[in-house]
């Protein structure tokens, strides 16, 4: 089993700042190839296959909240039917 690594990155933006951010996240996701790297920590992802979309978006009391959540598993981690316990039927 592979250790968990995390990275956290929170700041304030300006919105054409956000928007470059959001774009370099997309250009990585086009390419397979996911560098993030603030000083303080760094992780390479390598997004590949179906992708999982978690969009939740909240307004409350002059507050809102956007969180955008991408998941999948790592091709190593995949099973595939060969991987499989074969069907019996009986």
């Amino acid at each position: 089993m592979s250790k968990k690594r995390t990275f956290h990155h929170e700041s304030l933006q300006e919105p054409a700042q956000l928007v470059k951010i959001l774009q370099a996240l997309i250009d990585g996701l086009e390419k397979g190839n996911i560098k993030l790297d603030d000083g303080s920590g760094k992780i390479r992802l390598q997004p590949e296959g179906l992708l999982n979309l978690d969009l939740q978006a909240i307004k409350e009391a002059g507050v809102n909240k956007l969180n955008v959540k991408v998941t999948w598993r790592d091709k190593s981690q995949k099973k595939t039917t060969a991987d499989k316990d074969p069907l019996k039927i009986s």
